[in-house]
C-alpha cells in the first residue's frame, strides 16, 4: 500500500537545505545543489584556512612557494552543507524547526527549506559525507611534511575529517552534514545529483499556503514535489500539508502517523 505523504516524511531520513525562494526555484527545476567554494563560507577559520606543506630535501625543509602551492590545493575542495536532525538525551532536535536557520538561510522565513532522503543523494565517485564535529577549540592551520609537493593532494585527504568536518561548538545549532569534493579545477562549478533525493519543500510564511505565490510558483515547476507549512503561533509551532487535515507534526506532539 503507498504511504501518505505523512508517513513518507515522518519515516524517512532526512537532510534539510535552507535558501532563498529563488535559489529553491532554481534547484527544484535543475534537481542539482552547488557544492559552495571554502573561500565564500561563513565560518571565519572555514573561509581562510590555512594549510602549510614543508618539502624536505636531504633533511633540510624548503620553503619556497610552499604556502602557496597548499592554498592552490586548497581552493579546489567544494562543500555542500545540510542541517539534519538530532538526538540529544531522548530529546529530538528537527533540523526544519531550527528557527536561526530559518532566519540567516532562508531569507528570515520568507524563502523555503528543501528536504532530502537522506538514503538516496547522489553522491558521484570521491565524493566524501559526514556529521560535522563540534568542538571546543578548533585548529586554523595545519602543517604537512612531506619529500615532495605531490604528497600535499594525499595529506589533505588523509587528514579530511580533522580539516573539512570540525567546527566550533557555536556552530552546533546548524547540526550540520556535510559532503566535500575535490574539484579538478579550483574555478570549476560543481554540482550535486539530488534527482531522486529531492523529496518535499517546507515554506514558512506565505500568506496561505494553498493560495500563496510562492505554492504556485514551486507547483508550476514541479506540481508532484509536495509542499508542507511550517506554522506558528503563540505558543505552538506546527508542520501541515497543503490540505486542511490534521498536522504532519507538532512540537509538542512530535509527528501525527
Amino acid at each position: 500500500m503507498r504511504k501518505s505523504i505523512r508517513e513518507r516524511f515522518a519515516e524517512m531520513t532526512r537532510l534539510y537545505h535552507f535558501t532563498t525562494f529563488e535559489s529553491a526555484c532554481m534547484i527544484i527545476e535543475s534537481k542539482r545543489l552547488r557544492f559552495g567554494k571554502l573561500p565564500r563560507m561563513n565560518d571565519l577559520i572555514e573561509s581562510n584556512k590555512i594549510v602549510f606543506q614543508r618539502v624536505i630535501f636531504n633533511s633540510l625543509e624548503d620553503d619556497k612557494d610552499n604556502g602557496l602551492f597548499a592554498e592552490e590545493e586548497m581552493r579546489r575542495y567544494q562543500q555542500i552543507s545540510f542541517a539534519q536532525d538530532r538526538s540529544v538525551d531522548d530529546k529530538i532536535y528537527e533540523g526544519f524547526n531550527l528557527h536561526t536557520m530559518w532566519g540567516l538561510y532562508a531569507d528570515k522565513g520568507y524563502g523555503a527549506c528543501l528536504v532530502f532522503d537522506k538514503n538516496k543523494l547522489k553522491l558521484a565517485e570521491g565524493d566524501y559525507a559526514k556529521d560535522v564535529e563540534y568542538m571546543d577549540y578548533v585548529l586554523p592551520d595545519y602543517a604537512f611534511r612531506n619529500k615532495s609537493k605531490k604528497g600535499l593532494k594525499s595529506e589533505i585527504w588523509r587528514n579530511r575529517d580533522e580539516i573539512f568536518f570540525c567546527k566550533r561548538k557555536e556552530w552546533e545549532y546548524e547540526q550540520e552534514y556535510r559532503v566535500i569534493r575535490r574539484a579538478k579545477h579550483e574555478l570549476d562549478d560543481e554540482y550535486l545529483d539530488v534527482s531522486d533525493a529531492l523529496s518535499f519543500v517546507i515554506l514558512c510564511r506565505d500568506e496561505s499556503l494553498w493560495e500563496g505565490s510562492h505554492y504556485m510558483d514551486i507547483k508550476s515547476i514541479d506540481r508532484k514535489l509536495p509542499i508542507l507549512s511550517y506554522e506558528f503561533g503563540l505558543d505552538w509551532y506546527e508542520l501541515w500539508r497543503d490540505v486542511p487535515d490534521d498536522p504532519i507534526w507538532t512540537e509538542m506532539s512530535g509527528f501525527y502517523i
